[in-house]
Order: structure tokens, then C-alpha cells, then sequence
């Protein structure tokens, strides 16, 4: 009798340590809503760990370029203390990395000098930034054009490395995306380990995986093309 209370006494104190962990989890975490994406920004590793937004052609196929291409990479005024990070991304190892990239904003000024925030931004190696990650931008962007809308989740889980000058920003582990087609039910799913060496041979099917990987890595679910989290709060683009 006593070993079966013991049990029980012993579970429930793991439910409660796991779900005060979450708690945690989630009060560091902060939504910021901007223009055109959604950031779930983490204040203690200065990093989002997730952005989502949906992709539309109007956003960046448009005869004249409206966004301002002398605009610098800024803390979120919505953020301010936790995202100014300007000087914490010089000389380091690791380039600031976009979730959404800013010509996925050219038709709107303000929407494009927005992705240039730090909530839209994410440590990653030169080579992973400015090959894959770049050509999974474009794929998006091509999707978008061929089934009119598309909606994009980008995230960030785990610690590999620090960088910063004034704050401790976290380089993730891994980084995944997660690009939803409406009109036909479907998930492209992509996941990138976020220090691995560099290979020119490399190419987007080599990371593709299927949805119930980037669930398992990132402790989050679909459904219909929404995505639910202990940190997501539901809104109609979450």
C-alpha cells in the first residue's frame, strides 16, 4: 500500500516539475505581431523560436520594388530590450538568418523594413544561410505563385553554441520550415542541423522529413494548417 502511494506520490510531482517547466517556457516566450509574420520570441535566448506567416503573390510580386533597400537590421519596437542585437551578431561565426526573407516583402515599405527586426532573425552558418535556406525561400515564394497563397512556419529548437557581445544569443541546434498548401491539404517539411559541416553537393531533398518528424523535434502539432503549442496563443494567423 505504502509502495503504491509512493508511486503515485513520485508521478505526480514529475507531472507537476513538467508542467511548470512549460510554464516557464512559455512566459519567456513573447508573441509579437507584425505586418506580415508572427514572431514567438524566446527573451532568454534572444532568438524566435518559431514565425509564422502566410504568402501570398501580391506580397512580393509587384511591378515597382516598394521596400527600402538601405534598411538595417533593427531591435522590434514592440521588443525592444530583448531584440537589440546589433552588436551581438558582429564578428562571429554566424550570419543573421531571416525565418521570412525580407523580398518576401517588396510590395509593402513598412512590411519590408519590418523582417529586418530581430524577431525575424536567427544565428546560422554562412553556408547554410546563403545556399539551402535561401533556395527554400524561393521555393516558397514559387509555391505561393503556382497555388495563389501558402502559409509558412519557420522554427528554431535546441542550444549548439552562444554568441553576443552584450547578450547571450542562443544558436539552435536545429532549424526547420514548414510550408503549408492550402488548397491541397499538404506539407512540404524541411529540418536542418545547424552546425553541420558544409557540402556543395548538399540539396533542399536531402532534408526533406515529414510532418510528424518536425513535430517530434519541435513539441508541436498541426492540424489543418494550424500549429498548437504550450507557447502558441490562437488567433486567425496565430
Amino acid at each position: 500500500m505504502q509502495k503504491t502511494i509512493l508511486k503515485r506520490t513520485s508521478k505526480l510531482v514529475s507531472v507537476l516539475l513538467i508542467a511548470l517547466s512549460c510554464s516557464s517556457y512559455a512566459q519567456d516566450i513573447v508573441k509579437v505581431r507584425n505586418l506580415n509574420f508572427t514572431s514567438y520570441f524566446s527573451k532568454s535566448q534572444h532568438i524566435p523560436v518559431l514565425v509564422i506567416y502566410s504568402l501570398t503573390p501580391d506580397m512580393f510580386n509587384c511591378s515597382k520594388l516598394k521596400g527600402d533597400h538601405n534598411v538595417r537590421l533593427a531591435a522590434d519596437p514592440q521588443l525592444t530590450e530583448a531584440s537589440d542585437l546589433v552588436n551581438d551578431y558582429k564578428s562571429t561565426l554566424f550570419e543573421d538568418a531571416h525565418m521570412m526573407a525580407p523580398n518576401e516583402n517588396n510590395c509593402d515599405k513598412d512590411a519590408y523594413t519590418e523582417s529586418y527586426y530581430f524577431t525575424n532573425i536567427m544565428p546560422m552558418p554562412k553556408n547554410l544561410h546563403k545556399s539551402l535556406w535561401e533556395k527554400l525561400h524561393t521555393k516558397e515564394m514559387l509555391k505561393a505563385k503556382k497555388y495563389k497563397k501558402v502559409k509558412v512556419f519557420s522554427g528554431t529548437v535546441g542550444r549548439n553554441w552562444v554568441i553576443g557581445h552584450n547578450n547571450n544569443v542562443i544558436v539552435p541546434e536545429w532549424c526547420w520550415k514548414v510550408i503549408y498548401i492550402p488548397s491541397t491539404d499538404e506539407y512540404l517539411c524541411y529540418q536542418f542541423h545547424n552546425i553541420e559541416p558544409y557540402n556543395a553537393k548538399d540539396n533542399l531533398a536531402n532534408h526533406k522529413v515529414d510532418i510528424n518528424t518536425i513535430e517530434s523535434l519541435a513539441g508541436v502539432r498541426f492540424v489543418n494548417g494550424v500549429i498548437s503549442a504550450s507557447y502558441v496563443t490562437a488567433t486567425p494567423n496565430n
